[in-house]
């Protein structure tokens, strides 16, 4: 971190890429320049944060703030939070965020069904919870979520991962 006052990580991962991270990013390295905020707050790219789901992710230190789904348009609020502003709360993620304990719900309810859901079933759980087939394309996509045939009928069935029961605290304990 050198002797800035912030450090601000941003992921470049493939799943962060294919969603805009590397035009967020040259867009946030040109403001932090023009306001002169290069001295002051360090910029680095990441592979992963492991929140790809949820991308482009920032995650600023000391403060312990990551923000989620940032694109061109949230940049000014970054960067004047960066120059003394306030948080910018529609962009905070974290184990409290509303949206994520809504995905916790959702697959807290997987588990509670012996993660045997069949894609229908699947849909309509992801549909209560305001997530869409994009998000389970992309939960199957980053390692969530398995589809597998049922040995019975051949029909596909959803599980959760290992992945996804750490990342939303639901092992058994």
């Amino acid at each position: 971190m050198y002797w800035t006052e912030r450090h601000v990580l941003v992921c470049t991962g493939s799943h962060c890429i294919q969603k805009g991270a590397n035009q967020v990013l040259t867009r946030f390295r040109f403001e932090l320049m023009r306001k002169r905020l290069n001295t002051r707050v360090h910029l680095n790219t990441c592979g992963t944060i492991d929140l790809c789901d949820i991308g482009p992710n920032f995650l600023i230190y000391p403060d312990n703030i990551v923000y989620s789904n940032v694109s061109e348009n949230d940049i000014p609020d970054i960067i004047r939070f960066l120059e003394g502003g306030p948080v910018v709360e529609r962009l905070v993620t974290g184990p409290t965020a509303f949206a994520e304990q809504n995905r916790q719900r959702f697959y807290a309810a997987l588990k509670e069904r012996d993660n045997a859901w069949t894609e229908n079933d699947v849909d309509v759980l992801a549909a209560h919870h305001n997530l869409d087939s994009g998000w389970i394309a992309e939960q199957l996509r980053r390692g969530f979520m398995a589809k597998k045939p049922d040995p019975d009928s051949a029909e596909n069935r959803f599980s959760m991962t290992s992945k996804a029961l750490h990342r939303y605290r639901l092992e058994s304990k």
